[in-house]
């Protein structure tokens, strides 16, 4: 198959761009992005023939030579391009979070329900090998007592730069202002406020947290209730206490911090048994998830588990691309990614309410 990738940042570089040459059945056709310098150096560096600045030039120009695209655009930019994919009929995985606004998020599923190209959203956790195994060990647990989500970011700028040579971007003169205006407009739009704190709060758990309540949703189903949520330290943390199908309850902690190390783990604790996936850091190759289980009331049975060594972001591709050519469903269609968008604004839209009725409370 022959894929066009629309942004080519970060985790294109990291990530996508070496899985899709690394593949024998898939080639890279065609980048986009609005850096010139980039897509040139990247177009040199793994041979692309066509290199272009804007969606609609693709589509002008090699609508009918491209089978599918990758768009890794910001989250706020998805719509304009996910919808124009697919209404010329390409196959379009698109990276997490689906959207900023639900507005947006509505749009590309009227696309793609419109659309004969199949449509994914980029959950690569959904995808880690021993998160499939936790799924399937799950089902031995006779009750779940609570599940604890915990994910702190480090500084990964830092980190990447270590490992990986990222070719940077020399942008437009006001490309960069136009769209972090564009950004915080939807936010403010998405969560009814203009203040900084929880505009700049949401900008960062929207690509942060989206993580965690994918996640979940595919062990425990959907969130039935929210009865606590606290956003603090200048917004940079957040607790929320879910409620899932069968009374599940869980206890949600999401942060970002300057520390280097990454730290995200699911943990569930039944009556005779625990579960912990422990997650690898994201942007490093190859780092395996392990998977702790122990159980026992009288004798106790302690056993970490690392059950492959497969890269989740090269696993979710490769499904993408047999869902493209069977027709077979997604695992990470775009309306759980909605419905997890969702869970995202109720987020906030509990804690506001919260802080609402403390002042009137006062």
């Amino acid at each position: 198959m022959r894929f066009g990738v629309i942004g080519c940042g970060t985790i294109a570089q990291v990530m996508h761009l070496p899985y899709l040459a690394e593949l024998p059945e898939t080639t890279i056709h065609a980048l986009v992005d609005p850096a010139e310098n980039r897509v040139e150096e990247l177009g040199e560096r793994y041979n692309v023939p066509h290199r272009y600045q804007t969606v609609d030039e693709l589509l002008t120009n090699a609508s009918d030579q491209v089978d599918a695209v990758i768009v890794l655009t910001p989250a706020h930019a998805h719509a304009d391009a996910v919808v124009k994919t697919l209404e010329a009929e390409i196959h379009t995985l698109v990276e997490k979070p689906l959207a900023a606004t639900l507005e947006d998020a509505n749009r590309m599923i009227e696309a793609a329900n419109a659309s004969d190209a199949v449509s994914m959203v980029a959950y690569m956790k959904r995808f880690d090998p021993a998160y499939e195994q936790a799924h399937e060990r799950l089902k031995a647990f006779d009750d779940v007592d609570v599940v604890t989500a915990y994910d702190v970011d480090p500084d990964h700028g830092r980190i990447i730069h270590e490992v990986y040579n990222i070719v940077g971007a020399d942008l437009p003169d006001g490309f960069v202002e136009e769209s972090v205006t564009e950004r915080r407009n939807q936010i403010a739009q998405a969560i009814g406020t203009d203040g900084d704190e929880l505009i700049d709060a949401y900008d960062f758990q929207l690509d942060h947290v989206c993580h965690d309540i994918n996640a979940l949703r595919g062990l425990f189903g959907e969130v039935t209730d929210i009865s606590h949520v606290d956003i603090f330290s200048e917004g940079r943390y957040a607790i929320a206490h879910l409620e899932y199908e069968n009374n599940v309850r869980c206890v949600l902690e999401t942060g970002d911090s300057d520390r280097k190390w990454f730290e995200q783990f699911i943990r569930v604790d039944g009556p005779e048994g625990m579960l912990k996936l422990d997650f690898s850091n994201p942007f490093i190759q190859n780092t395996p998830t392990e998977l702790r289980l122990k159980r026992g009331v009288e004798e106790l049975e302690d056993t970490t588990l690392t059950p492959s060594y497969d890269e989740p972001f090269k696993q979710e591709l490769e499904h993408f691309l047999e869902c493209s050519q069977s027709g077979d469903p997604v695992r990470t269609p775009f309306e759980e990614a909605r419905d997890d968008l969702r869970v995202i604004i109720n987020l906030f839209d509990t804690y506001q309410q919260t802080e609402l009725e403390s002042r009137h409370a006062h």
